[in-house]
């Protein structure tokens, strides 16, 4: 038999009307005590829907907002459809909104999401210190994927790699100043190639766009370096894909003449030519967390996860594994 109204308000110890109004956040204010034992019959007797109660109780609709710097970037995609999926699973659509990497536009799309009451947002912030207070005055859960952390971990595991191949002149190919990823993506390489006692200056670092043209342009300023790299750090599998093409053209053999990895990839690194060493980014379980994060809030409206068990997938592109020979069988 199905979980009325009533049985919550018998469990909770108020009237129908009060939770009526937790429910529908009014029209009548109900005090913190008897909101939280409402909210805990709810968990209780599993009215509504498992594990979307919680937030329909705030009287939203049943839309997630997320918040990313660039759709297009696999990275972000995956992450985005994998989001995308699990919300479908709790009854919830997902409401996606770029920022171009400017903290301007990420500010304007939190308001805005903020004002169409959405259940929760997840956000994955150009800036590691924006302050997200303001935009949970109406009680919106915001939930903040810390991607920094991410990146120099992953650099610095990535550049340790290439380290253990034996390269000394490791290049970075990073993004665009301004960004915190690229910060803290050369702050895991800078550190790792000063611990073992490497040269680390900026004159072995490229700053570029985070797209296929970026990485492409940026070859010629890898390639003018003095002395030349042996190999190269690359922030992302979208440059990556530019550097490869460029590479190819003119005529510099990955990995023989110059060995790359890259420091945050997707399942598309596996399927160039030579398959590129990467460390994989686990959107998966990054959008597993944030949901979770959303649906088992406690008191903190704004609460951020770092999830850290990604793993570098061994390709050619370092040395690792042989290239296969050609021809037809």
């Amino acid at each position: 038999m199905a979980v009325t109204r009533k049985d919550v308000a018998l469990r909770a110890g108020v009237s129908t009307a009060v939770v009526s109004y937790v429910l529908n956040n009014g029209p009548r204010p109900v005090s913190s005590a008897a909101r939280a034992k409402v909210l805990a019959a709810i968990d209780d007797l599993g009215y509504q829907r498992d594990g979307v109660a919680r937030m329909l109780a705030l009287g939203r609709s049943s839309t997630l907002g997320l918040v990313v710097p660039d759709i297009v970037m696999p990275y972000f995609g995956r992450l985005a459809q994998a989001i995308s999926s699990l919300a479908f699973t709790q009854g919830l659509e997902l409401l996606v909104a770029t920022t171009d990497w400017d903290l301007a536009k990420e500010q304007a799309n939190l308001r805005a999401l903020v004002e169409r009451r959405v259940e929760g947002i997840i956000v994955v912030s150009v800036d590691r210190h924006q302050d997200f207070g303001p935009y949970t005055a109406m009680g919106t859960p915001i939930v903040v994927v810390d991607r920094p952390e991410f990146a120099v971990r992953g650099s610095a595991l990535v550049t340790q790699h290439l380290i253990s191949h034996g390269h000394k002149k490791i290049a970075l190919l990073g993004g665009p100043e301004g960004i915190v990823s690229t910060q803290r993506r050369y702050e895991g390489w800078r550190d790792v190639m000063a611990e073992n006692h490497l040269h680390s200056g900026d004159d072995y670092v490229v700053a570029a766009p985070l797209t296929e043209p970026g990485g492409y342009d940026a070859v010629e300023q890898l390639l003018a370096m003095d002395p030349a790299p042996t190999a190269a750090l690359v922030a992302t599998d979208v440059q990556a894909f530019g550097v490869l093409r460029r590479l190819y053209e003119r005529g510099v053999a990955v990995p023989g003449d110059l060995a790359l990895a890259v420091a945050n990839a997707t399942e598309l690194a596996q399927f160039t030519v030579p398959s590129l060493t990467s460390l994989v980014a686990p959107t998966i379980d990054i959008a597993g967390a944030a949901i979770e994060a959303l649906d088992q809030r406690k008191d903190e409206l704004v609460q951020t996860i770092n999830v850290a068990n990604y793993a570098l997938a061994e390709r050619e592109s370092c040395g690792c594994l042989p290239r296969r020979s050609g021809g037809l069988r």
